[in-house]
């Protein structure tokens, strides 16, 4: 057995949708089992309830209640699963910009006088349970689904190769017969020196601003430059995915055995196998087909896809 035409690989991909709930991606972490964390959270309140009575009657107090908020806020992880802070996106202001500021402080409190004035009175009425906390951390889950599909991909390639090895540096290479790197994470420095070293000439990280491959995966003596992708739906980034894991496979390995390989997973992929009438998704069609035709050595696929690839690789 051997690798079949990657148009093969395709089909397979497309007469095997991928599953609306995938266990892979199930998040089930409970942070308001955290004691230390709901203590904080509990203690963000009283401190923000303190600070919006007394914010017109005692500026000394409100100063030191500032100082103590801010702190909590910067210092401790999972704070932003809070309804305080869920209401900075009321503000267009997300957590992250906000730890970037040099002025902590200045726009904290302009975030405070507003909650105070448009939030507080309300959430007092309704009351407050921290049951929210993991409700905001679950809704959140979607954007840490990136490692979890490069864990995936390992998951999957264990299934079929069994242990495979992380190589470390450009020496490790020949010594493995099965082995992985990921370029776009820890290994930027040796990804350099792998393509002088193969004299590859990865153009599709010249044309997308440096961009580094998730992974490389050597079996034997074939090496799959890997781009892997969880999209569920579109819009905006999930669009701008799509189009560079397209884009992926429209470059040329330079060797036989060099393969661009693009791993879409979620339910977006369902969206080639329909019958519709949508011109975006036909268009992303037409060019996946005449990408892997114009080059026999890369491939597009799904989860489906995937595993069957690499079953076939084994018996190679």
């Amino acid at each position: 057995m051997g690798i079949k035409e990657n148009i093969h690989y395709w089909q397979i991909s497309l007469n095997n949708p991928e599953p609306i709930i995938d266990d892979f991606y199930f998040n089930d972490d409970i942070i308001i089992s955290d004691r230390s964390l709901i203590n904080k959270i509990e203690r963000l309140r009283e401190l923000i309830i303190n600070y919006c009575v007394i914010i017109e009657k005692n500026k000394e107090a409100v100063s030191q209640i500032l100082d103590e908020i801010n702190d909590i806020i910067i210092s401790i992880d999972n704070i932003q699963y809070t309804e305080f802070i869920a209401f900075w996106k009321s503000l267009d202001l997300s957590y992250s910009s906000f730890r970037t500021l040099d002025n902590h402080k200045n726009v904290l409190s302009t975030i405070l006088n507003k909650y105070c004035e448009r939030r507080r009175k309300l959430y007092d009425k309704l009351g407050y349970t921290n049951v929210i906390v993991q409700a905001l951390y679950d809704s959140g889950s979607s954007r840490r689904k990136g490692a979890s599909g490069i864990k995936k991909l390992i998951h999957l390639i264990q299934n079929i190769f069994g242990d495979i090895s992380h190589i470390r540096n450009i020496n490790e290479i020949g010594q493995s017969t099965i082995g992985y790197f990921q370029p776009d994470k820890v290994d930027k420095l040796f990804f350099n020196d792998f393509i002088k070293q193969y004299k590859i000439q990865f153009r599709f990280g010249q044309d997308h601003q440096g961009k580094y491959p998730d992974m490389i995966l050597k079996v034997n003596d074939e090496f799959f430059i890997i781009e892997a992708k969880h999209i569920k739906e579109s819009g905006g980034a999930q669009d701008k995915q799509i189009l560079e894991t397209i884009e992926f496979i429209r470059y040329y390995g330079d060797w036989d055995n060099i393969h661009y390989l693009s791993f879409v997973d979620g339910t977006y992929f369902n969206n080639f196998i329909k019958n519709n009438k949508d011109n975006k998704i036909n268009k992303q069609i037409e060019q996946i087909e005449g990408y892997l035709k114009e080059n026999s050595n890369n491939y597009f696929v799904n989860s489906y896809g995937l595993i069957s690839l690499f079953m076939d690789l084994k018996g190679i």
